[in-house]
């Protein structure tokens, strides 16, 4: 039968129905629960008959009886309790465990998540212990809705819901004592509001009367609703709330407070509620920015927004007639689908574009013929879309035009590119680019496993079966999505016409998580790489240089890059006359802590491997590109013995990647280097790393072979000619700043002249989430010139590469991620975990076996590693206590989920780690699988690190403790569910803290704040030129310019008399670049970085330095900032950071002292050549 969307969706709601139930209540009444009649004192025979589940009748409704706790034990939200409640005086009765959990619990797998290694990027927060909650002291009494009404509304019908619970003595018969238990009854009260009388009075507060389904009335209750009233924009705007007022006495507490409390309020059958007012109807000036965002989401109404609770109402209605108070508030976001429709025959047909057919493989027509429908459908859609800018409001048509002449720019630039391929060559790079992500796709993605026998390596799949080759590609039915071959071809001229216009535009590929900006990317540098080889076959250096900013970003996408460059390796042996005889090659140039150094380190621990040593770090590559095969341990059939392979040591001492299989075409060498020594040799022609790797252009001078240099410092072979930057939104704040600072050093680098023009490096960038992106990319990049793609239009729902998919039967979006959130009044957000997760794990125990895969493993995700370990902690103890304690209560303990499998996935992994924890949460769930190697997870606890690169397509349920600090970041973790949404949609928990007055906000606003998601995305803040980013980073641009473009004599010492011959030719044109980016980004401080420019190299001159680095026996120039030298050798010397990330702060005194110490000593002479510089 397998999962299909029905079945999902079924399971889906049956998850959030449960979770509902544990948080809110009231319990469902399952099949096996008995009837239980409630006269005088009840005696049982036994006491297995008591502990059985019941339910019983009131008004002809079944009701729940709460056996084990008081109803304020049993449930921590949906209450209004009696005005002037404390909340001590609830506290005190009891948590739903034996007492509350402590935020601070000590743990030695807390303690290991803070143990850090010297090397890893410290992106994740640690946390902070909040001194102060901003917590009331009084339990919630009141809730309340605000929304708007047009002035023709005569009343409103008001409606207050919910349970009481009456306390019932029961007795096992033999024993003395009773037990109590409580018998819920659902309860209402009614108010019909006339608005006339509102009017007038403007504020009006009216006592209800609340009834049962008998219509009795319930007398210890004194709720009362208050109405107020205000014009705004020719309608009015109304606040209803309801609190309740009843008055403490000696009655039980538990039986004055209003549990699942629901306040409705509806219209007549012929009106409707209005639409809050928008920004663009208030207010008269917009920014460029706010203009663009009303008109994208002009469409999106907002109805109201809560009051101590959250607002809701009917989805994808036409009208409103409704709305109510929630604390469990659901949105549903649309799918948005990249297919795209263009009419052929006077239909509206799906497009497809078959890779195999524009590779020439399958079909002999010109790929101007198979892409001209997608260049004629967006060129009508933009027809379209303009003459709906009439009808647009005034103050939006600026903007709509912007739009619309964005996009116009775009298609010029899509059939420039497609006119490029009338010429052989370029139609030669295009239809090979296209052949390699074939095979790229095709290839290598599942893993084969094996062991020896007989000698003999025997794998579970054959080479064979495992590998594509031209001739099966010709039936492969992989297609193109529509906006990534649009980009492709968008991308042509930049890369073909060096000195194109389009060639200094930062092009941002800007799609939904999980549309394919990975594959659109790769495409782009898949013809870079073979139209470089097809212009010059010896022309062989870095062509390609990708950056992340963490390590399971770079890993993950390592691993589909080199993919891509065994294709290409694979299709240039096949062309050998047209693209050259040196093989294209990928490398990984990250931290130590990832990857080896030198191949002396990775020699010795190639060594440890072989010799089965424990706790000893795998190599990065763990299966082969090509065919899958694993490299790693194989065991010897009939005993434990194990091997490693694939991994060997050359006969020049260098670590070779290979294939263990002898049939793969990589069995000799993978095209993978993985040990920094060997990427300073081999130039690999795609070189994949961290930000932060860059730095290392200040310590290691070999870096420059990276940019073509030789030894002299000149130009040999071409620079890279692109640069890409994947999760652009992530090179923000203080790493961003520092970035933009350096990025003037690597862009210097990979200048080339050509016929005395100067020639900048492609730049493409690809995110999500993001916001003023141009000023970003100025920031950054040094470029006036930024592009989103696709451009948006009219509607955020219709860039036309990008449209929500609907159901055509009924004309409804299909269902997408849903979005909860769960915020308790009456336990913290420790305690929301445990009932939370453990409602979502046993929820999944109740599925049908076959069904279960989506929402069996969650995922959860925490801002801070402090607040990690604590969930940590949770789910060794208390989650599976109470899980416990839940099924027994609904006589389910045969059902009962054991969560044997849990992992977290944090930076304190070291990287093989992280790598096999992503393997281990792709294991899908199959109930004929014996625990083990294949066994599923079942809970994950992650920090940031999951922001991105985790691409698992299996995972459909997760929680996120706490509101992350940037929308961005929701959006990024919150994506990593529910990718396949057209069979397992997903669903997302929000758990808020109540103690967190941000977090409550969100609660509240939850409605209003999901429709627009991607437009509540904050601006990011980069300052590549501030005072504290030149005293961090300056230093290092100037000396990494030094080491890198100049001889090699000058990369081993900071020689003043080497240095100075290349003032004229080298250091001033690097300096007048750089005060031209300056003058672009951030003119006020153009002065400030040519004083310390010069500073730095008065220092160098004066300075009598014999060494670059710091050593007792020299005079040495720098050391690593951070780290602790000899207080007589720092004086001297510059700290130099050795990443992008914080360093020791004490770093910024020292160095403005020495600053002060030169710039004031006015007897030095000058030597003239400061005049250079003015």
């Amino acid at each position: 039968m397998g999962i299909t969307i029905d079945k999902s969706l079924r399971n889906r709601q049956k998850v959030l129905d449960n979770v509902k139930e544990e948080i809110i209540g009231p319990g469902q009444i399952r099949e096996h629960y008995l009837k239980f009649n409630p006269v005088g004192t009840t005696l049982f025979e036994t006491r297995e008959e008591l502990y059985k589940p019941y339910y019983w009748e009131v008004g002809g409704i079944k009701e729940e009886i709460l056996q084990r706790e008081t109803p304020t034990q049993r449930y921590v939200s949906g209450h209004l309790f009696p005005l002037g409640t404390i909340e001590s005086e609830e506290t005190s009765l009891e948590t739903p465990i034996d007492k509350e959990l402590n935020d601070n619990q000590d743990n030695d797998d807390v303690d290991k998540l803070f143990e850090r290694e010297e090397g890893i990027e410290t992106t994740e927060d640690e946390g902070e212990v909040e001194l102060f909650p901003q917590k009331n002291d009084f339990m919630p009494s009141t809730m309340g809705l605000t929304f708007c009404i047009n002035k023709d509304l005569p009343e409103l019908k008001v409606s207050i819901e919910g349970g009481t619970y009456t306390p019932h003595n029961v007795k096992v018969k033999g024993e003395s004592n009773s037990i109590k238990w409580w018998l819920r009854e659902s309860i209402e009260g009614l108010w019909n509001l006339e608005i006339k009388k509102l009017i007038s009075q403007r504020q009006i507060e009216e006592t209800v009367e609340m009834k049962n389904k008998k219509g009795e009335k319930i007398s210890q209750y004194n709720i009362h609703f208050q109405a107020r009233l205000r014009e705004v924009n020719g309608k009015y705007v109304i606040t209803i709330s309801t609190t309740n007022r009843s008055a403490l006495s000696k009655i039980n507490s538990q039986q004055l407070i209003l549990f699942q409390s629901v306040m409705k309020i509806s219209t007549a059958d012929n009106f409707s509620f209005s639409v809050y007012p928008k920004q663009y109807q208030m207010k008269r000036i917009m920014s460029d920015e706010e203009a663009s965002t009303e008109l994208l989401y002009r469409n999106e109404g907002v109805y109201a927004f809560g009051h101590g609770c959250a607002a809701h109402w009917e989805q994808n209605s036409p009208k409103i007639q409704q709305i109510s108070t929630t604390f469990m508030p659901e949105y549903e976001t649309l799918s948005m689908t990249p297919n795209v429709f263009v009419k052929k025959d006077g239909k509206e047909v799906e497009l497809e574009i078959r890779m195999s057919d524009l590779a020439g493989l399958s079909s002999d027509a010109h790929p101007k013929d198979i892409l001209q429908p997608l260049i004629n459908g967006y060129k009508n859609w933009i027809l379209t879309k303009r003459q709906e800018i009439g009808d647009l409001p005034k103050t939006l048509q600026k903007a709509a035009e912007k739009h619309m002449d964005l996009c116009q720019e775009s298609l010029d630039r899509m059939i420039r590119g497609l006119e490029l391929l009338k010429d052989n060559q370029i139609l030669d790079a295009f239809r090979l680019a296209n052949t390699a992500i074939l095979l790229q796709q095709e290839n290598g993605k599942v893993k084969r496993y094996g062991n020896i026998q007989n000698k003999q390596l025997i794998f579970n799949k054959t080479f064979k079966d495992s590998v594509f080759d031209e001739n099966k590609l010709k039936n492969a039915n992989n297609t193109w999505r529509a906006f990534q071959i649009a980009f492709i071809l968008m991308s042509i001229e930049s890369l073909v016409d060096e000195t194109s216009q389009s060639r200094d535009i930062v092009d941002l590929i800007w799609f939904p998580t999980g549309g394919g900006k990975t594959e659109a990317y790769l495409g782009v540098a898949a013809f870079q790489m073979i139209l470089r080889r097809l212009n010059d076959p010896v022309d062989a250096g870095v062509d390609i240089m990708m950056r992340y900013t963490l390590r399971l970003l770079t890993a993950d996408q390592f691993q589909r890059s080199s993919r891509l460059i065994c294709s290409l390796e694979y299709l240039r042996e096949k062309n050998r006359n047209k693209l050259g005889d040196v093989p294209f090659s990928i490398g990984i140039w990250v931290g130590s802590k990832t990857t080896p150094n030198n191949n002396k380190a990775a020699k010795t621990a190639l060594n440890k491997l072989q010799k089965n040593e424990k706790n000893v770090p795998q190599f990065i590559v763990n299966n082969c590109p090509w065919c899958g095969a694993n490299l790693g341990y194989y065991e010897e059939k009939g005993n434990k013995k194990k091997h490693y392979l694939g991994y060997k040591i050359s006969d020049n001492e260098r670590l070779v990647v290979h294939c263990p299989d002898k049939n793969c075409h990589f069995y000799d060498e993978l095209p993978i280097h993985i040990v920094d020594e060997t990427i300073y040799q081999k130039r690999p022609t795609f070189l994949i790393g961290t930000v932060d790797k860059f730095v290392q252009l200040v310590w290691q001078p070999r870096a420059r072979a990276l940019f073509g240099l030789d030894k002299e410092g000149e130009r040999v072979i071409s620079p890279p000619s692109l640069i890409v930057q994947d999760e652009l939104h992530l090179i923000s704040g203080p790493l961003g700043t520092l970035t933009g600072l350096f990025e003037t050093l690597i862009e210097e680098l990979c200048i080339k002249k050509v016929n005395g023009t100067i020639i900048k490096p492609k730049i493409i960038a690809a995110t999500a989430t993001i916001k003023q992106f141009e000023e970003q990319a100025l920031a950054l990049f040094g470029r006036e010139d930024a592009r989103l793609f696709p451009s948006p239009g009219l509607e955020s729902t219709d860039s036309f590469f990008a449209t929500p998919a609907m159901d055509k039967e009924n004309g409804k979006p299909k269902p997408g991620r849903k979005y909860v959130g769960v915020y308790t009044t009456t336990v913290r957000i420790m305690m929301s975990q445990v009932m939370t997760f453990s409602s979502i794990l046993q929820s999944s125990a109740e599925i049908i076996e076959d069904e279960r895969d989506p929402y069996w493993t969650l995922l959860s995700f925490y801002n801070t590693l402090r607040e990690l370990g604590g969930g940590l902690t949770l789910s060794q103890t208390d989650i599976p206590q109470y899980s416990g304690a839940m099924s027994m209560r609904k006589g389910l303990m045969k059902d009962i989920r054991y969560t044997n499998s849990v992992l977290q996935l944090s930076s304190g992994k070291q990287s093989h780690e992280i790598t096999k924890t992503i393997d281990d949460l792709k294991i899908s769930y199959n109930p004929n699988k014996e625990k083990g190697r294949d066994s599923t997870i079942d809970l994950c606890l992650a920090s940031n690190i999951i922001e991105v690169g985790v691409d698992i397509d299996r995972l459909s349920v997760m929680a996120i403790v706490g509101q992350p600090k940037m929308t961005a970041q929701y959006i990024q973790v919150s994506g990593r569910v529910g990718r396949r949404w057209w069979e397992r949609p997903g669903l997302i928990f929000t758990l808020y803290s109540n103690t967190k007055s941000r977090d409550k906000s969100h609660f509240e606003h939850f409605r209003e704040y999901h429709q627009k998601l991607y437009a509540q995305v904050e601006s990011t803040s980069v300052t590549p030129f501030s005072d504290s980013c030149l005293d961090r980073g300056l230093h290092a641009v100037v000396i990494g310019f030094l080491r890198q473009a100049l001889n090699d004599d000058v990369a081993r010492t900071p020689d003043w008399n080497e240095i100075k011959k290349h003032l004229n030719n080298k250091i001033l044109p690097f300096y007048n670049r750089l005060i031209e980016r300056a003058t672009l980004v951030d003119p006020e401080q153009v002065d400030e970085l040519k004083s310390r420019f010069l500073t730095i190299l008065k220092r160098l001159e004066r300075g009598g330095y014999t060494a670059w680095k710091v050593d007792s026996k020299v005079n040495g120039y720098m050391y690593s900032a951070g780290t602790t030298i000899p207080q007589t050798l720092k004086s001297k010397a510059e700290p130099m950071i050795n990443t992008m990330r914080n360093v020791d702060s004490e770093c910024r005194g020292l160095i403005a002292s020495i600053y002060q110490d030169f710039d004031s000593n006015s007897n030095e002479s000058e030597s003239g050549w400061e005049a250079l510089f003015s």
